[in-house]
């Protein structure tokens, strides 16, 4: 099998002019989309040389698009709910339902759930959810 280099013509010369301005690898994956050891590993292979005197051209040295901060995105509310009045056992909780074990046992022996509809990205409804979830709160 041979292995077909995705570094054309128009990369390699866009390399070239990079180095010799004297940037640095991490700079240049940047603008070339690459990862820096891709970058790194063809500055070898190309033996190509930065500039002697030139200080190089890092990522605190070039010229940065300012910081702009996010707006943060509105997440789906959902409603609180009451905890689920039919528990469901152990063996019949479905991918929906809330994970919270109850303190009672079902005619099998096995631990309840609380059988609510869980809260979207959690394994609890959303009682159970601000019960067992604390957020950096000490």
């Amino acid at each position: 099998m041979v292995f077909q280099s995705t570094w054309n013509d128009a990369a390699e010369e866009t390399l070239r002019r990079w180095v010799a301005e004297g940037a640095s690898s991490s700079v240049i994956a940047d603008a070339m989309h690459r990862t820096r050891s891709a970058v790194s590993g063809k500055i070898a292979r190309l033996k190509l040389k930065r500039p002697e005197g030139l200080s190089p051209m890092t990522k605190a040295t070039t010229k940065q698009s300012p910081v702009v901060a996010l707006a943060p995105k509105p997440c789906k509310l959902v409603p609180v709910e009451a905890a689920s009045a039919n528990p469901v056992p152990f063996l019949q909780a479905k991918s929906f339902h809330c994970r919270a074990v109850l303190d009672e046992r079902g005619e099998d022996g096995l631990a309840m759930f609380c059988g609510a509809r869980k809260r979207l990205g959690s394994s609890w409804c959303p009682k159970h959810h601000r019960l067992f979830v604390t957020y950096g709160r000490a």
